[in-house]
């Protein structure tokens, strides 16, 4: 999780934007919407990691400014889930996933390679993009006081 000095609203904005993705997420991920619905519910992205295979994920639930739960189709099958919560003019913001790997080849290297650690350190640099996203959009509000919580 991390507290981020800006509003749920915007950092909604930003998350809800699939067409933005490429601004923010990092240059090894290659993301594209596929299917994009003003009521943002049935929205799809292809996701693409350098070198790896592409997935989709599609969104089936939103709780406006608070929760964004995500399918994951094709090689990945089970959900990721942005959360916001806002205190006091800053915003804390987590993203978690449960998924199962469902291609078999990528299901034997995940016995070999680090997936969880490979997953944190991906993390770590969209949540990097992210607050960079959000400066840039919307000035650098107590960017100073930026905040991680683990």
């Amino acid at each position: 999780m991390k507290v981020f000095p800006y509003s749920a609203q915007q950092i909604w904005n930003i998350i809800n934007d699939f067409n933005g993705y490429s601004e923010w997420w990092p240059s090894a991920v290659k993301t594209k919407a596929l299917k994009i619905f003003n009521e943002v519910k049935g929205s799809q992205i292809e996701v693409r990691p350098y070198g790896g295979m592409a997935f989709i994920c599609e969104v089936v639930k939103i709780k406006p400014n608070t929760e964004l739960v995500m399918k994951y189709l094709g090689i990945y099958k089970g959900f990721g889930v942005w959360t916001i919560s806002e205190n006091n003019g800053q915003s804390n913001v987590a993203y978690e996933i449960n998924l199962d790997v469902n291609h078999p080849l990528i299901h034997i290297l995940s016995y070999v390679l680090p997936v969880d650690k490979i997953h944190y350190n991906l993390m770590e640099k969209v949540f990097l993009g992210l607050e960079q996203k959000l400066a840039t959009k919307f000035g650098n509000a107590n960017h100073n006081e930026l905040k991680r919580d683990t």
